[in-house]
């Protein structure tokens, strides 16, 4: 009573620098504090003709002043502000500097004499007693999307498949259909942008998390190429005289070991022309690095974002990155090839058409979208944004169905449009619509989405965590068996010549199981954990 006495004083006609209370947001706690924000509300209405016009009332605050007045106790969670407040009549409009800040005294008082009351007194009965508190709905929780990992799995076998079939003479429609990388490997680049946000910004709010901003920005990126630069290093070592035999027999020594620096280093995806030295298939990881250390500084802006101005953003990206490829195709007449399927001296233009494929830039841009697209479903029923649309097992199946049937229609020429197109204009949105509905199925309270629940299947999500020694893997294995140089020296020559196509298969299951034996002896050893994690520290300490 005496702080409702207070605030009623601070507010009344006769203080010097009146400007009144329209309304008085009454939060949770007990009776006291909602007693006391009735005193406070009484007196602006007791005093019309003393309310300074122009001010903002605590009902109108953004969501920043409305946190702070959020009170916390011992043991309980933040208190949130009800929904629904008192308006102000016409002409009445919340205070200036003292009201204000009687406001912020009395509810840290009401807080500290609810801390004294608390025993015996129901928070939910006081509040429907005060009848202005309305419950603020939970914050929805992150839960893994396990259906990811199965994705992984898929993409990295149809690109593993799509680098070797060559040796296992398939007829020309599966070769058509199997070697269309450059479109499928931009859906890596988009499900790494995906997960990045998912992890890092906060469900149902604009905010990114809290360990993001805190987080020095050279440990984060540093924290995360080194969830794959060990291993990188490890293949890259192991393998390095297969490595270095051809290149110093074709190019000399001085050529094989700057190629051997641009592979350690991850700096080959800058160069078109050398992007595939060494471990080929890692130009990957050189274009992903520097995504990477673009994200710490787009993330938290993406994530301050509305769905409006995160849909523009989309548009820009999706834009920025079409360009390029609509400028090669002009230039070169390249409209209607399949580059995949084709020899590289066949190629109109191979250095351009190479940037378009490996410059870390383009990655970059597919990686933003892929973090768009997440932000979009995560804002779903937030303040102010539009809860999420129903989702049924077609808003899944339509875009596999999608993706699937572009690959298809294009293998048998039906549709005649260049990889990159196919991959910027029909591939990357019918991926990431995919990646959307699957991620708003998984996170329902139950997941009925019948393709979600194959997806998270133990099996194909056991091999989802093989996916990176996968990728890593099968492209010093198939120089091992494949590369004339090399298997000559070692068997006598390719092991299709050798042995027949059918060792395909057999190249297919040695990977898988390398795979798994470098996932429990390396990526799963602690040993090697640790000692990545002091590297990284060290690292960033000097940076």
């Amino acid at each position: 009573k005496r702080h409702a006495l207070a605030i009623f004083l601070s507010c009344a006609p006769w203080a010097k620098e009146s400007s009144g209370m329209a309304s008085s947001r009454v939060a949770r706690p007990a009776s006291l504090l909602a007693s006391a924000g009735c005193a406070a509300a009484a007196a602006g209405w007791l005093a019309p003709g003393f309310l300074a016009p122009g001010t903002q009332s605590t009902a109108t605050a953004g969501p920043a002043l409305r946190r702070q007045l959020s009170l916390t106790s011992s043991g309980d969670a933040a208190v949130s502000p009800p929904a629904a407040a008192a308006t102000t009549p016409a002409g009445m409009q919340v205070g200036s500097a003292i009201a204000s800040m009687s406001c912020a005294g009395l509810l840290v008082a009401a807080a500290a004499g609810v801390q004294r009351q608390r025993r015996g007194t129901s928070f939910q009965t006081a509040a429907a007693e005060s009848g202005t508190a309305a419950e603020a709905p939970p914050k929805p929780k992150k839960v893994r999307i396990t259906a990811f990992d199965s994705v992984r799995f898929f993409l990295i076998a149809y690109i593993v498949c799509g680098h070797f079939i060559g040796f296992a003479k398939a007829t020309p429609f599966a070769f058509k259909a199997i070697t269309q990388i450059n479109v499928v490997v931009g859906a890596f680049f988009a499900l790494s942008g995906y997960v990045a946000a998912y992890t890092t910004t906060e469900n149902a709010e604009r905010e990114p998390s809290a360990k993001l901003l805190s987080t020095p920005k050279p440990l984060w990126i540093l924290q995360r190429v080194f969830g794959y630069y060990p291993l990188h290093i490890l293949i890259c070592l192991l393998f390095a005289p297969m490595f270095l035999y051809p290149d110093v027999v074709f190019n000399g020594w001085p050529t094989a070991i700057w190629h051997g620096v641009l592979a350690l280093t991850m700096t080959q995806a800058w160069f078109p022309m050398h992007a595939e030295v060494w471990n080929a298939p890692t130009w990957f990881l050189s274009a992903l690095t520097f995504a990477t250390a673009v994200l710490p500084f787009a993330l938290p802006v993406l994530a301050r974002q509305t769905k409006p101005q995160l849909r523009r953003t989309f548009g820009l990206l999706f834009l920025i990155g079409l360009v390029p490829k609509l400028g090669y195709c002009y230039d070169h007449k390249a409209w209607g090839l399949l580059e995949g399927a084709m020899a590289p001296r066949a190629m109109p233009n191979l250095a351009i058409f190479n940037t378009q494929r490996f410059n870390p830039f383009y990655a970059t841009i597919e990686v933003l979208l892929g973090a768009a697209a997440c932000r979009l479903v995560m804002l779903d029923g937030a303040e102010g944004e539009e809860k999420a649309p129903k989702v049924s097992a077609l808003s899944t199946a339509l875009p596999i169905a999608g993706m699937i049937g572009v690959i298809l229609l294009r293998a048998t020429g039906v549709l005649q449009l260049s990889d990159m197109l196919t991959r910027a204009l029909i591939f990357m949105p019918l991926f990431l619509s995919f990646l959307m509905s699957a991620h708003r199925a998984s996170v329902l309270p139950k997941v009925t989405d019948p393709i979600c629940k194959i997806l998270s299947s133990k099996l194909l999500v056991t091999l989802g965590n093989l996916a990176f020694p996968i990728f890593i893997v099968h492209g010093p294995l198939g120089q091992l068996f494949y590369k004339k140089i090399i298997a000559t020296k070692l068997f006598g020559g390719p092991l299709h010549t050798v042995l027949g196509p059918w060792f395909f298969y057999a190249y297919l299951a040695i990977v898988v199981v390398a795979a798994w034996v470098v996932q429990k002896t390396f990526l799963m050893n602690k040993s090697v954990g640790s000692f990545s994690k002091d590297i990284v520290g060290k690292l960033a300490a000097k940076l």
